[in-house]
Formats: C-alpha cells, structure tokens, sequence
C-alpha cells in the first residue's frame, strides 16, 4: 500500500527499520517533494546529475 500511495518504484524504497524511526509515518514534507519530481535516492547514495539533496532535512530526496 505504501509504494501505492507514494508511487515507489526500483530504488525509491523506505526500509522498514526507516518506517519505524518515521514517528507518524513518512513525512507530509517528502510526500509533496516527490509529488513535485523529487527522488528518492537509497540511504549513502549521490543525487544524478542536476540535482541536489537537502529538502526535508534530509539527503535523501534529491531535487
């Protein structure tokens, strides 16, 4: 249901040890930066090119 709703595909993943530290569930702000084209790139991993992280407090989206 969560790749569903936030249309998640290959390495746009939320780990379930993720989820657990989420208090509240995935954060409304990475909701709408996805919706707005950001990615979700995997924990340790670099933005593509053009992109850059920070949004949300966190390095993971890459915008």
């Amino acid at each position: 249901m969560l790749k569903k709703i936030l249309n998640l595909n290959s390495a746009q993943t939320i780990t379930k040890n993720e989820q657990k530290t989420m208090r509240g569930g995935i954060p409304e702000c990475w909701i709408y930066a996805m919706e707005a084209g950001c990615i979700l790139i995997p924990p340790g991993e670099t933005c593509p090119i053009n992109t850059s992280s920070g949004i949300c407090d966190t390095s993971r989206l890459c915008c």
